[in-house]
């Protein structure tokens, strides 16, 4: 019996989002929380004043945020398995931090979607370099509403209106 292997959306696709953002954040740690907002900011620039977005703007694409908790979780506990993070347990709780194997690991990946990705998280990075924990929550609060909140194309005509 085998197991099923997802090609997208895996640990170790959202593994390698990770050590970037965690490498270009370095020597802050993040929680889950702050990942998973980094993250999104990465591959959504677009929502946030870049003028292009490395993944599409799909339609709900702001529902990320919630379905992606347990795919990070699982990510960093691979990454801490191999030794590419560490777990800090601070006052705000359970952070992770970019390891010393985390940049020799990434050097060697010289694949295109790793560049660009790299070229976003530095852009999310320098952007929200002056916000606070809770100025980027709020940040998310006020703008979850536009995130991908567009009417699409695949529902016009299945919903009577």
């Amino acid at each position: 019996m085998s197991k099923e292997v997802k090609l997208f959306n895996n640990e170790i696709e959202m593994g390698l989002r990770i050590l970037v953002i965690l490498s270009s954040v370095h020597p802050k740690s993040f929680d889950v929380e702050m990942i998973n907002y980094y993250d999104y900011f990465a591959l959504h620039t677009k929502d946030i004043g870049e003028e292009e977005s490395l993944h599409a703007d799909v339609p709900n694409r702001f529902g990320e945020l919630s379905v992606k908790r347990e795919l990070i979780n699982q990510s960093l506990k691979l990454l801490s398995l191999k030794g590419l993070i560490e777990q800090k347990n601070n006052k705000n709780g359970i952070e992770y931090i970019a390891s010393e194997n985390t940049y020799p690991f990434l050097e060697n990946l010289n694949e295109e979607y790793i560049r660009s990705l790299t070229e976003k998280v530095n852009w999310v990075c320098n952007h929200f370099q002056d916000y606070s924990y809770q100025d980027i929550k709020n940040f998310v609060s006020d703008n979850k509403e536009k995130w991908g909140s567009e009417i699409t194309y695949c529902t016009i005509g299945l919903i009577d209106e």
